[in-house]
């Protein structure tokens, strides 16, 4: 084999096996797996790709994260996973739901702005379809559902967990391959596990890039991979700064319309006012941004009597108190909970909830559940759509610049901590919640496997294939694709749910 063999893409005569070059070796230091080059998608490979993601996306966002690791870094191979993580960082540094940016800007890095807004919406529109309709008239269906649609919700739920563990799993051996990014890993993983802050995501990001950039601060900068290049930015500089002004200044146009108008006079404007400034202040997605809108959307008060009926503070002995919800209240909150509930058990990001918000508070407010719908969703969401198209052309720049390049092992840990607590978090919560608790871990474990490890390919030939020269060798695992994983979790859920797994 010649000195250069491994540089070329060509057959070898000594090995009949076709060399590729370093920038394919996978970017788990300890397989010895070959990948793929790096692979450019279409706009018809985006569709297809995304419009079933849609619909099995289930089990929130870290599981919408372990998804697209699984489909587009290790199965599709339209990025490494090193821009995989700088994406992720991105996400988790900013405002806005974490998943929801990176399907954007999985699609503009491959087809620009066009590309993002189709990979991006074909995630949405299935939730967003679902919770409409639930907030329009179909919650109270879905409130108390039956049995079997419990157990397809816990198998769904569990094959997500599993898709998490396996992103968590993979994501930790390719960026902590050393004892600063182990520890900045781990502690990550602790504290937001522990504590629970819509600050505390980009803070832990941006301490862990403040360690790295110390620690290696003697050590050589490692350029980005000159074989990778980034397709597409989508918006230029430019671009990118006028829509974050765009952001900054629509932000306080509605503050100060929303301060000159009561809310009986225009409702939708005190919607989007909300829900706008909600999505621009929350960091780390769904699970912090809900708390946060129960207090917006619903307003209660106490009011305690004594035996006489005779109104007293609370606290005075033998006072009964009642909560009842104002006048100020949009929703009540029995349907907040509900709606909770039930974006749980939706595919897409939980910030789809605010959809069901929107059309509950337009009924109760006699107005057109459309413009209710439209206030709220494009409230939430919109921030960080527009902040991922800013953000974008300006990472695209400093992603080669020496203190970035320092502080980006870092970054990449801290955020791969974050994953790892939701790992823990979901698994417990998911036990905890289902109606089939054990059958809802084994259902995680079987998927886990078929996920990450592979099933061995007995139905071909035993497993066994022919070289060139006629020598067998084992037959690489099939590795079950993620959508298809998701559907089998469910369908386990369903024959655990009539097998009576309870």
């Amino acid at each position: 084999i010649g000195p250069d063999c491994s540089q070329r893409r060509a057959p070898c005569a000594r090995c009949s096996h076709e060399m590729v070059s370093p920038a394919n070796v996978t970017d788990d230091p300890e397989s010895a797996e070959i990948k793929p080059e790096l692979v450019k998608a279409s706009f018809r490979d985006i569709f297809f790709s995304f419009v079933l993601l849609g619909w099995t996306a289930f089990g929130g966002p870290a599981a919408h994260i372990g998804i697209f690791q699984k489909e587009f870094v290790q199965t599709k191979r339209w990025m490494s996973n090193v821009v995989f993580n700088e994406l992720l960082s991105l996400g988790q540094c900013m405002p806005g739901p974490t998943s929801t940016q990176v399907s954007f800007a999985i699609g503009v890095t491959q087809k620009g702005i066009p590309g993002g807004l189709l990979s991006g919406m074909l995630f949405q529109y299935p939730g967003l379809m679902m919770m409409s309709l639930a907030g329009a008239g179909a919650a109270e269906v879905l409130v108390n559902p039956d049995g079997w649609l419990r157990g397809i919700s816990a198998g769904l739920s569990a094959a997500g967990v599993a898709l998490v563990v396996s992103a968590a799993v993979g994501l930790a051996v390719g960026q902590c391959k050393d004892q600063t990014t182990s520890v900045l890993c781990l502690l990550s993983s602790i504290v937001a596990y522990y504590y629970t802050s819509n600050w505390i995501f980009p803070l832990l990001i941006f301490v862990g890039g403040a360690v790295s950039t110390f620690v290696n601060r003697k050590k050589p900068v490692v350029a980005p991979d000159v074989n990778e290049k980034i397709a597409h930015l989508g918006l230029n500089r430019v671009g990118g700064g006028v829509l974050i002004v765009a952001w900054a200044v629509i932000w306080a146009v509605i503050v100060s319309l929303v301060s000159t108008n009561d809310y009986e006079s225009n409702k939708s404007l005190h919607w989007f006012e909300a829900f706008y400034r909600t999505g621009s202040i929350i960091f780390g997605g769904g699970q912090v941004v809900l708390p946060l809108l129960l207090k917006d959307v619903t307003d209660v008060t106490t009011v305690c009597v004594d035996v006489a009926g005779a109104v007293v503070a609370a606290g005075v002995a033998g006072a009964t108190c009642v909560t009842t919800e104002t006048t100020k209240s949009w929703i009540t909150e029995e349907q907040f909970f509900a709606g909770l509930a039930i974006v749980q058990a939706m595919p897409g990001p939980l910030f789809n909830l605010s959809a069901y918000i929107g059309a509950i508070a337009a009924r109760r407010a006699g107005t057109n559940v459309a413009a209710g719908i439209a206030s709220a969703w494009l409230g939430l969401f919109g921030p960080g759509v527009m902040l991922i198209y800013g953000i974008l052309p300006f990472w695209g720049a400093f992603r080669s610049q020496p203190a970035y390049r320092r502080a980006l092992p870092g970054l990449n840990a801290s955020a791969v901590g974050l994953v790892v607590a939701a790992v823990f978090q979901m698994s417990f919560k998911l036990r905890a919640i289902s109606p089939m608790p054990d059958a809802s871990v084994v259902i995680g474990i079987a998927a886990f496997y078929a996920t990450h490890y592979g099933v061995p390919r007995f139905w071909k030939n035993g497993g066994v294939g022919l070289d060139a020269e006629g020598k067998e060798f084992t037959l690489a695992p099939w590795k079950m694709p993620a959508p298809l994983a998701i559907v089998s979790g469910g369908v386990l859920g369903l024959i655990a749910w009539a097998a009576g797994c309870t």
